[in-house]
This record gives structure tokens, sequence and C-alpha cells, in this order.
């Protein structure tokens, strides 16, 4: 690598979430919840929702003492203004950033050192049954344009991929909800994407690298980090 140049390493896990479904794993993993997960946990009415609750909170204490070197055991988390949960970094560590989604049986989360990051997950059964219509909430004029020309059976995968980007995305903005997503275009490739922002979005292209996946054939994940100028970045998956 060039001299000047900073590589910024984005740890990323993916679990299924059916693995929590059994009464060890699951108890288990209600030890490393705080009390007011343990709250949002017993709020969720679904056995499914809380068993992916559970799995991605549990994960993003493991993914963080992993990267930090801290007992997951004793990762602590906080919630940040406006609602994104933050890493609160024992004396000594240093911080990290971290982002964690699941759906439908799938939990991920990622997490990097000196870089903003957003992690989202989404199913299938999530975009309904009239892809077009979905893309009319969150997709720019040119994304529903590429979704028109596609053979109707392609359209739904299509729309999942660039969904989750745009939700990683706004996960790194520390914006979520907050940023119109129709005034986001993601040019989605291989393994990775690009992304424009129209004017009114307040959010600059510069410095964006986007990791997309398949974790599932119902499943489209995405991770997305905001680097400074000179910096790249390194993905670490791990399942």
């Amino acid at each position: 690598m060039n001299r000047g140049v900073r590589l910024r390493e984005v740890a990323v896990r993916l679990v299924r979430t059916d693995a929590f479904a059994a009464p060890a794993p699951e108890a288990r993993a209600r030890e490393f919840l705080a009390d007011e997960e343990i709250r949002a946990l017993e709020r969720l009415r679904p056995a499914a929702a809380r068993r992916d609750y559970l799995a991605a909170h549990f994960l993003a204490r493991v993914l963080l003492g992993e990267v930090s070197g801290v007992d997951p055991a004793l990762v602590r988390l906080r919630a940040a203004p406006g609602g994104k949960p933050e890493f609160e970094a024992p004396p000594g560590v240093p911080p990290l950033r971290f982002s964690l989604s699941h759906a439908d049986g799938i939990a991920l989360c990622a997490a990097a050192e000196g870089c903003e990051v957003g992690a989202d997950v989404e199913g299938l059964r999530n975009l309904g049954p009239d892809p077009l219509a979905a893309a009319e909430v969150v997709c720019s004029e040119e994304e529903r344009a590429v979704l028109e020309g596609l053979p109707p059976a392609d359209r739904a995968a299509r729309l999942l991929l660039l969904w989750t980007a745009k939700e990683a995305i706004a996960k790194a903005t520390g914006r979520g909800l907050r940023l119109p997503l129709p005034l986001v275009t993601v040019l989605a490739d291989r393994g990775g994407a690009a992304v424009e922002f129209a004017p009114g979005a307040g959010e600059g292209p510069e410095g964006w690298r986007i990791e997309l996946g398949r974790p599932t054939p119902v499943h489209a994940a995405a991770v997305a980090v905001r680097l400074a100028p000179g910096e790249k970045a390194a993905f670490r998956f791990a399942g």
C-alpha cells in the first residue's frame, strides 16, 4: 500500500438466529444484555422477532469484544443522541464504531475503529408483492428506471440490495430515518457499490465504501463506511 494511505479494518459477523432458539444458548445470550435491552426484548411479541433481537445484541458484544480485546461479557453499550447505539470504550481501549441489524432469521454486525459504519440486512418477505410500489418509497428516479427495465422476476432481488445499501448508508451518517432515501442513488455492482447524493440530501459522495452480499437466497446485506481522505477500507468477514 502507498505510504500515507491509512487502512481501516472493518470486522463483519453474521449469524443465523435459529441457533438461539434452544434454551441454553438463549439464556447465555440474555446474560450479556443490559436491563433496558431485556425490557425491549420482552416487549417483542413474535418469538422470531425476540430471537432476532437477542442474537443481534449478543453478536454485537462478541464482535466488539473481539476487536477491542474486552471480555464480551463486559462490553457496555449506550444510546447516542438519535438512538444509534455506541460502544462505551473502557479506559485505554480505542473507541469503536459499530452497527447491527437483524431480519427474518439473520443477524449482522460490523465494527471499525476511526470511521463511521452502518450495517443492514433485509429479507425478501418485507418487500411485499409489488417491488415497484416499494421502490417509490426508497428509490431515486434513476434506480426506479433500472428496476423497470429488469425482468419482473429479477426486480425484488435488485431492490433488496438497493434498500440494504441505503439503510447502511443512513446508519453510517447517523441520520437513520431522517436521511431522505429517494435522494440517494446506489450504483450497485458485484460485491460493492458507489453512491450519489442529490441536492437536498445533505451528504456528499466522497469517501464512501459499500460492500454488498446475499447471505441466503432470500436475504440481502450491506455494510457502508465513510472514510476520510487518504483512507481505504478492508472488510474482514466471518460467519
